[in-house]
């Protein structure tokens, strides 16, 4: 039998780790490949403050990594020589600075397929800048098999003809998710703009000696912050690290940010600025307004960077960081122009299925997971708490989904005398014919929910309940509708058998999770999640005046006739505010007054349809009324999650679902029906208090409620419930 295929890192210079870190996680949490990582000497020796030390030491924890510390070309070729796999180098070439990665490319066994990555945006080999074609030529050469790059060769203006058979587009490994990590540094002040040295650069060496003129526009920077009553945030090259180096002491308002860039939120800042480096595109990619630094003389080549705004003055550097903060979209929009210019592969999911894909090269592909999903009808919940996330597994191959409907099972029982035996043969072929790994019924309340368990459990197939309202007390608050075909007896019986009978029910809140506790059932196999939806930023944050404010609602309109007088009195105060109802839910008839200032939009599918039309709305306000009910009282927090995505301020009532979301200035809370008009009074005379409520609430979407983030929340539900059922089953032996 061959044995497994290792996945081997080579850590030689320091700003190699943040490189090949994403490659390690990846290959940890998403293949069954061994991680293994060669430490040279002159990485430990460089470590001067143990930084990296640490830093390796969580990485072995999180993703089990064998570590080779070495010394000699004999101990690495003495480790390898019994493997097979694949070998990243974050910097390999033939100069002298990467002798150790392409020495060990070199002499590795045969059974090793050699990776070299581009490890930023201007690197030798791939795209340089003047200074580093001065320094080192254009004649570079790799021992790798495979090149990987962040854009295409059209764009790689000194990738030599001979290297380019070797090129694969992966796009930057830093776009990778595995492995993401919060920020550990305190949120920073508001108005606080990042500035990044690259002084230990060749480039500030070659064309000049420009790191004198560097320092002092930036102590002079410092200092009018300071007069401004603002804080600045000053990042070290990984590598480099000069100010700490050269004892470099900072005036007292400069916060020193040396968390590697896996730890930093740079979205946080309210622009930043460099000197040329690959930093710049990390801030652009953060969607902060950015500038590079150039010498004043263009003595410096910041070509590759065209596009970008340009500071070299203090003046300039005054008055870009005003503009920046007074008003980010000019320089967000020439931005968005600067990355599509450059080529750079940016997609998380696209890079992601990339590397998986080289991955698999020596590998070999993973049979896809089969999942089996069971739902009334292809409903929102599974949209936006399974497929969203889920998706690119689907796309790449790695998951494979078959959805059953109740709809699918009414058409086949028929209208007339419905024979039930079409039905249950039909669920019975779709199950042989798939053969699932797991089945998950999604809000299932439809017929023969204990025959699909039944049969499931014949073929040894793990059950997940997904649940998000208590659907066993639906009041007639939502719609008589509703509530008539909520709590018909047959279904009430098929969500008690699925709560009762799942090998996991997986909870969309803990309040809800404890209701059914109090119901009386069995809480030993339920599970709640830290999150119930998630998204991407749509439409970033902008300081503008308000102009619309609205409300999506469906069906719900007791949540809505909490805010109505107050809404009301609000639109007759404020006569050039719009005001939109998104959804399903009826026009009230006090809103009549109001004529076209009042605009009703109309349900939108799919889920993907939905947000990309609620991003063109444009709202600047967002409000969420919860009328308190048992029923609320257990719901998620989705609304707030879509209003932030989409740039609108939230106002929300509280002691509900939102506390949690809106807390740290991410929404105001309003407790009852009174002081929603005065809340969005507020928000309406300060532009600035509404940007910085949606700035913190997109901050905190980025950091908690991430795509990936949910991803990883299904997937560790579905393994919990694989788990639980292989458990349950020797249990029963």
């Amino acid at each position: 039998m061959q044995q497994s295929a290792h996945v081997v890192l080579i850590l030689d210079l320091l700003q190699d780790f943040n490189i090949l870190r994403p490659i390690a996680c990846l290959a940890a949490f998403e293949t069954d490949m061994p991680v293994s990582i060669l430490v040279s000497k002159r990485f430990t020796d460089r470590d001067s403050q143990g930084l990296w030390a640490t830093e390796l030491s969580e990485l072995v924890k999180t993703t089990g990594a064998s570590v080779l510390h070495f010394q000699s070309d004999f101990e690495v070729y003495s480790y390898l020589a019994s493997k097979r796999g694949i070998l990243f180098a974050g910097s390999e070439s033939d100069l002298n600075a990467h002798a150790t990665s392409h020495r060990i490319f070199r002499f590795v066994p045969s059974d090793f397929l050699k990776v070299t990555l581009q490890h930023g945006y201007e690197c030798v080999g791939f795209l340089q800048n003047r200074e580093q074609s001065m320094a080192f030529g254009e004649d570079i050469r790799f021992a790798a098999d495979i090149v990987c790059s962040w854009m295409d060769g059209e764009h790689l203006h000194h990738l030599r003809p001979t290297e380019r058979a070797k090129l694969m587009v992966t796009g930057p490994s830093a776009r990778l998710k595995a492995g993401h990590q919060s920020p550990r540094s305190p949120t920073p002040a508001a108005a606080t703009g990042l500035i990044c040295e690259n002084l230990h650069s060749v480039r500030m060496n070659i064309a000049g000696d420009f790191k004198a003129s560097y320092m002092d526009t930036f102590f002079g920077f410092s200092g009018a912050m300071d007069r401004a009553g603002r804080s600045v945030a000053l990042r070290p090259h990984p590598g480099g690290q000069y100010v700490i180096r050269n004892g470099v002491k900072l005036p007292p308002n400069v916060v020193l940010e040396n968390e590697p860039m896996y730890r930093v939120d740079l979205s946080r800042y309210a622009y930043g600025i460099s000197a040329p480096s690959s930093v710049l595109i990390d801030m652009v990619l953060a969607g902060i307004p950015t500038a590079v630094w150039h010498d004043g003389g263009d003595q410096l080549d910041t070509g590759n960077y065209a596009g970008l705004a340009r500071v070299s003055s203090l003046e300039e550097w005054c008055t870009f960081a005003e503009a920046a903060i007074a008003n980010p979209t000019p320089f967000l929009l020439r931005q968005t122009a600067f990355l599509e210019q450059t080529g750079i592969l940016v997609d998380h999911d696209e890079v992601r299925k990339r590397f998986l894909n080289l991955l698999w090269m020596v590998s070999g592909r993973p049979a896809p997971r089969r999942i089996l999903f069971v739902a009334n009808s292809e409903i929102p919940t599974l949209q936006l708490g399974f497929f969203k996330p889920l998706q690119p597994l689907i796309d790449a191959g790695v998951i494979e989904t078959r959805l059953l409907t109740e709809a699918q099972m009414r058409r086949i029982l028929g209208k007339k005398e419905p024979n039930p035996r079409p039905a249950q043969d039909w669920i019975s072929a779709q199950i042989q014919e798939f053969q699932p790994d797991v089945a998950v019924f999604c809000r299932y309340s439809g017929p023969f929910a204990e025959k699909m368990i039944g049969e499931l459990r014949e073929h040894k197939v793990p059950i997940m309940f997904h649940i998000d309202d208590d659907l066993l007390n639906v009041p007639i608050e939502i719609g008589e509708a509703k509530h008539f075909e909520h709590n018909k007896p047959e279904r009430l019986d098929a969500v008690g058998t699925l709560l009762r009978e799942a090998n996991l029910v997986y909870c969309s809140t803990p309040p809800l999770l404890q209701r059914f506790g109090r119901l009386g059932f069995d809480t030993a196999n339920m599970a709640a999640g830290a999150i119930y939806c998630s998204a991407e930023i749509l439409a970033p944050a902008v300081e503008r005046p308000v102009h619309k404010v609205g409300y999506m609602g469906f069906d719900h309109a007791h949540d809505f006739e909490l805010v109505l007088p107050e809404l009301v009195r609000f639109l007759r105060e404020r006569p050039d505010i719009q005001f939109e109802l998104f959804g399903s839910i009826p026009k009230p008839s006090e809103l009549d007054e109001f004529a076209e200032r009042v605009t009703i939009v109309p349900p939108v599918r799919p889920y993907s349809a939905f947000l990309a039309a609620f991003a063109e709305r444009q709202w600047d306000i967002g409000i969420c009324p919860l009328a308190t009910t048992d029923f609320n009282v257990v719901k998620a927090n989705t609304k707030w999650v879509e209003y932030a995505s989409v740039g609108a301020a939230v106002v929300a009532t509280a002691g509900m679902a939102y506390d949690e979301c809106c807390a740290d200035d991410c929404g105001i809370l309003i407790d009852g029906a009174e002081g929603w008009c005065d809340a969005m009074h507020m928000l309406c005379n300060d532009p600035k208090l509404r940007y910085q409520l949606v700035l913190n609430a997109q901050a905190k979407i980025a950091r908690d409620y991430s795509v990936e983030r949910l991803r990883d929340q299904v997937l560790g539900k579905i393994d919990e419930a694989q788990v639980r059922a292989a458990t349950n089953s020797e249990n029963a032996l």
